[in-house]
């Protein structure tokens, strides 16, 4: 009974950090022209590097505009700017890449010392 026990729980916390988001992982696919299959040669990297333009209230907003359309998730916004921009293919929202990316998207919108003002996101 016991070893069953530890087999589950050991289990559970590898499957757990399987899964875990990394900021480390976002930052290459924030970087990456190839990101989603991109074939114009632009990363997140291109319109928004060291976070510009993403806004302080990023991750507590209830809405968002981009290229004219209406959104109510960031996933979504990142995957218009995967479709158009980037000119590759939407992810899975709720995947791993998209964990990862927001991970690293977190750690530019909270540098202290660094003040973001939303703006709208027009393409680049």
């Amino acid at each position: 009974m016991k070893k069953t026990l530890v087999l589950v729980a050991a289990l559970m916390i590898t499957g757990t950090m399987a899964y875990a988001a990394s900021a480390d992982k976002g930052k290459a696919l924030f970087e990456s022209p190839r990101f989603g299959g991109g074939t114009t040669g632009k990363s997140c990297n291109s319109c928004h590097a060291g976070g510009e333009g993403l806004g302080s209230d990023l991750f507590t907003r209830k809405q968002f505009t981009i290229m004219k359309m209406q959104k109510k998730t960031l996933a979504e916004v990142v995957n218009v700017c995967i479709e158009n921009p980037l000119g590759g293919k939407a992810i899975d929202p709720n995947g791993q890449e998209m964990q990862d990316l927001m991970a690293y998207m977190k750690t530019l919108v909270t540098k202290p010392g660094k003040k973001k003002t939303p703006k709208k996101i027009e393409g680049c």
